[in-house]
């Protein structure tokens, strides 16, 4: 496939208002070179400045550039009560972040930033203006892999500025219809190259721990970072940042299926399919808790070797290595009526199931991403205002994920010895009465039947079960640029040539009992309890010793009593190896005044694709490879008007792509079933199917920004920004799901197909509004020590999808778009103490779609949280300093149903706490 652009539409007048927080700036040119002119300036030194200090020097940083652009400086990152990098994102105006987003791991961190309504896929990352390999999480269900940078992988400790780019320039890469982050590391030139180090270490602890097995209550955590010049002319310099954290934490969920979430009935209790609602009275499939325990810990360094050998020569060389490792256990109790057909005494909000089972679950998950990168460059100043930058980067990243997983069902079926697997059966002595009068709803199993553990009987046993991904990034880069930045016109060019090579691999082992040995039974094999929390009639957890429980289930398979199951198409169907060859090339030309600064500028971006998923050929798994090809024609416009000495307008036009996903290319159909022994069952839940599409088109976005920045009077020290955009987007790229799917010959009713599509048309625009006010004193002098930092975004967005039988349906906002974000941080600074309180809201966002029935798409709830930060410096060098996380212990919840108001999942967030010393030396 060959896509062309010939034509380029520009909205020469935005559609609606944005703003530009105050402590962003735009980002430098990526072609810029990084001499210590060019680095980041005396502001970004982590302790000399306190926060007003941060908020000034970043306002003159924004002033003092083109283009729309927010910036977070080192000494942000730092008074934040933020762990992360994607933490500290979402103060960003028009910024929301998101957990991970498969069906196995918790939602109690943030993972990926949403850009402008735009999800990390299509917003580029980038460390001092070269790509960064990142494998993301790979979904459990799907077995996908995310294009997009995990920046929670990433330390605060390696940065000197976070720089968030809302406007595109032709230098830049296009895959950034969002935006483009770019963390820009330290310089030992910084400061002169004055000697700089600091160093802290905290003690932390998380909320509602050691539930249900006891853990680690306090974490540990240590950062430092250093840099120093030597050489005879102080011409060579060194930077070295390390980090290391671990923290316990444990969250409990509530939930319905992961597929199908409701069911409706007819006034005869018979269940309805599809769009039909029936006497309109819901249903969940479920009764689903889970109770998971992690042990994370993050460790990173980096190392930056730098050199002026000569006045016009620059060059430098930086190696990274971060590693996040999650050690992770899930205990699961889940409800079932099994067999949902038929409904007996329905009301608005009660009913009774003739039968039903339980089903008990452990999993045992060991998640390591490891991320390195070499990265190198040159700039040489030919002339005065003419420079000539080298850049050449490799990094690698992987995930490796195995997993043993232990289940247990009420009264289970088994198969005779063979390949056959296990049963889970719905009994009467499981029937029961539910309640969804409450969000959250209550299936009310008889607590004696619930609490006999001898009913409970092994149903499958993963002892040889794994996940893996990785990524290759290699890029080089050459940018002239003559007089760009100066008065009169100017020019640059430039050239990159980008590989990428990610891939994935899954393969799992299952045992199911079979009928030639007694069964095994939960009873001497239980673990710690915690309380259900929605439960009506008050049952407990019920968990696996994994130790006692392997121990039996070992002694069975030697007795013969284990069944191997086939699983070479779950080994194979979602396995895939991808290589993208990117060749960009670009012009700029600029025209400058003492009043007006204009960029224009052309990229030509021309992608070339290779992928080789798995397909069934003649009963073989064989490589099935596929190829594609596209090339666009992007242009660029930004433009600066000051109009005074304390107010400027901005305004940009221009034209970006958004890659779609790696695995999206794959032509492949992966079927999943909860329960093996539900293979053939045609009423089965539970069941998820993947489906590439070798055709997935990019999106290409036309974006148009208007800004205008005011500074505030003197007496308050800060600055008003507004902003308004729109992007109308071609070929958005969307996760097109169906209900039914036939395999083998077996129609699985509720299985949910999901396949990457193109929607026919999309659009987003959005206002922005932020405010930085350094001192209230000129309300009363009493206040003069405080100070806020405000900014508030609506973003409005839609999206047309084709349903199965090709009509048309109109959606109110793009995937992963929240309608509005809001944030307040109120602080106060004097004689070395200060204090923060920050609030942070992100409106209903969506989460999925599902096109032919609108009332299964998901939703993510309103969401709010308020962290605290304070410091108080001992000496000149010693700083003791607390934050507290989410203070009021607000949950993560989605929502689903006709009306947005039935529960799918809750995940729960604890509050963490952290308090330590920061040694900061004068040199």
């Amino acid at each position: 496939m060959k896509y062309t652009m010939t034509k380029h539409r520009w909205l020469l007048a935005p559609t609606a208002v944005a703003l530009t927080m105050a402590t962003g700036a735009h980002a430098q040119q990526a072609a810029q070179p990084a001499n210590a002119d060019n680095q980041a300036t005396p502001d970004t030194v982590v302790t000399v400045t306190g926060i007003k200090r941060a908020y000034l020097k970043a306002i003159e940083s924004k002033l003092d550039r083109s283009g729309i652009a927010d910036v977070v400086s080192a000494n942000e990152v730092q008074g934040l009560p933020d762990n992360t990098i994607v933490e500290t994102l979402r103060r960003v105006p028009g910024l929301s972040v998101l957990p991970t987003l498969d069906n196995e791991h918790p939602r109690d961190e943030a993972a990926t930033p949403v850009l402008r309504g735009l999800g990390a896929a299509y917003n580029n990352v980038t460390i001092d203006g070269s790509p960064l390999a990142s494998p993301g999480t790979p979904n459990g269900n799907l077995g996908s892999i995310g294009r997009g940078v995990r920046l929670d992988l990433l330390p605060s400790s390696m940065i000197s500025e976070l720089v968030v780019s809302k406007t595109f320039g032709a230098d830049q890469e296009p895959n950034a219809i969002g935006g483009a982050i770019d963390l820009k590391t330290r310089s030992a030139f910084e400061r002169g190259g004055r000697p700089f180090f600091t160093i802290e270490g905290a003690g932390g602890a998380a909320s509602d721990g050691s539930r249900p097995r006891p853990q680690d209550r306090i974490g540990q955590r240590v950062i430092s970072t250093g840099s120093f010049t030597f050489g005879d002319a102080k011409q060579y310099g060194m930077v070295v940042a390390a980090n290391y954290q671990k923290l316990d934490t444990s969250t409990d969920t509530h939930m319905t299926t992961d597929t199908v979430f409701e069911n409706f009935y007819d006034a005869a209790g018979n269940r309805l399919s599809g769009n039909n609602l029936g006497n309109g009275y819901a249903v969940p499939q479920q009764d689903k808790y889970w109770y998971v325990q992690d042990q994370r810990s993050r460790l990173g360094l980096t190392v930056k070797l730098e050199a002026k050998p000569w006045q016009s020569v620059y060059g430098f060389v930086t190696g990274g290595y971060y590693k996040f490792r999650d050690q992770m256990v899930r205990n699961e109790n889940l409800i079932d009526p099994r067999n949902t057909l038929t409904v007996q005494n329905q009301g608005p909000t009660s009913g009774r199931y003739p039968g039903g089972d339980v089903e008990v679950g452990y999993s045992q998950q060991d998640m390591t991403s490891a991320t390195r990168l070499l990265q190198s460059g040159v700039d040489w100043q030919i002339a005065d205002h003419e420079t000539l930058g080298l850049r050449a980067n490799v990094s690698r990243a992987t995930y490796r994920e195995p997993i043993r997983m232990i289940k247990y069902g009420t009264n289970a079926s088994y198969s005779a010895p063979g390949t056959g697997g296990a049963i889970p059966v719905a009994t009467p002595e499981y029937a029961f009465d539910y309640d969804t009068s409450n969000l959250n709803h209550s299936f009310n199993v008889s607590p004696a039947a619930y609490n006999n553990l001898s009913n409970y009987k092994l149903l499958y046993y993963r002892d040889d079960y794994r996940r893996s991904a990785q990524d290759t990034i290699g890029n080089v880069r050459a940018d002239y640029r003559r007089e760009l930045d100066q008065p009169g016109v100017g020019f640059a060019v430039g050239a990159a040539y980008t590989v990428d090579r990610p891939g994935y691999n899954i393969h799992r082992n299952d045992l199911e009992p079979n009928t030639s040995q007694p069964a095994l039974t939960l009873l001497g094999v239980t673990g710690p309890s915690a309380p259900l929390r929605y439960s009506q009639n008050g049952l407990g957890l019920i968990t696996i010793d994994p130790q006692a429980a392997s121990a039996q289930i070992e002694a069975l398979r030697a007795a013969g009593g284990l069944n191997t199951t086939n699983q070479t198409a779950f080994s194979n169907q979602d396995n895939f190896e991808h290589r993208e060859r990117t060749l960009g090339a670009y012009a700029q030309v600029s025209f400058n005044t003492e009043q007006w600064k204009t960029l224009v500028g052309l990229r030509d971006d021309r992608t070339l694709l290779n992928t080789a998923g798995r397909a069934l050929v003649a009963g073989a798994w064989t490589p099935l490879p596929t190829s594609s090809r596209y090339n666009f024609l992007l242009p660029s416009l930004q433009t600066t008007w000051q109009a005074s000495a304390d107010l400027d307008l901005r305004a940009a036009a221009s034209q970006t792509i958004g890659r779609p996903t790696y695995d999206s290319y794959a032509a492949r159909s992966a079927i999943s079933f909860t329960n093996v022994g539900d293979t053939g069952n045609p009423n089965a839940t539970g069941v998820a199917v993947t489906v590439g599409n070798p055709d997935i088109k990019p999106r290409l976005s036309t974006n148009t920004d208007l800004a205008l920045n005011y500074r505030l009077p003197k007496a308050a020290k800060g600055l008003l920004s507004v902003a308004v955009f729109n992007k109308d987007i071609k070929d958005e790229i969307f996760n097109q799901a169906s209900q039914g799917y036939t395999y083998q010959g077996v129609n699985y009713v509720n299985a949910v197909v999901t396949r990457p599509a193109n929607a026919s048309k999309a659009s987003i625009r959005g206002a922005e509004l932020s405010a930085v006010v350094n001192s209230l004193g000129w309300i009363h002098p009493l206040i003069a020590d405080m100070g806020l930092s405000a900014n508030w975004s609506a973003l409005d967005g839609k999206m047309t999808v084709r349903r199965s039988d090709g009509s048309a349906r109109d959606i109110d906002r793009l995937v992963g778009q929240p309608d509005r974000t809001a944030n307040l941080t109120v602080f106060y600074a004097s004689a070395g103490l200060e204090l923060r309180a920050a609030y942070n809201r992100q409106g209903k966002a969506l989460r999925a779609i599902v096109p032919d029935i609108a009332w299964q798409d998901l939703y993510w709830a309103p969401r709010s949280q308020v962290d605290l930060q304070a410091s108080y410096k001992l000496t000149r060098e010693l700083t003791l300093f607390g934050q507290v996380q989410n203070v009021t212990g607000k949950r993560m919840t989605s929502l689903t149903g006709p009306s947005m108001n039935l529960l799918k999942d809750t995940y729960s967030v604890p509050k963490v706490a952290w308090v330590g010393l920061r040694y900061t030396p004068e040199f």
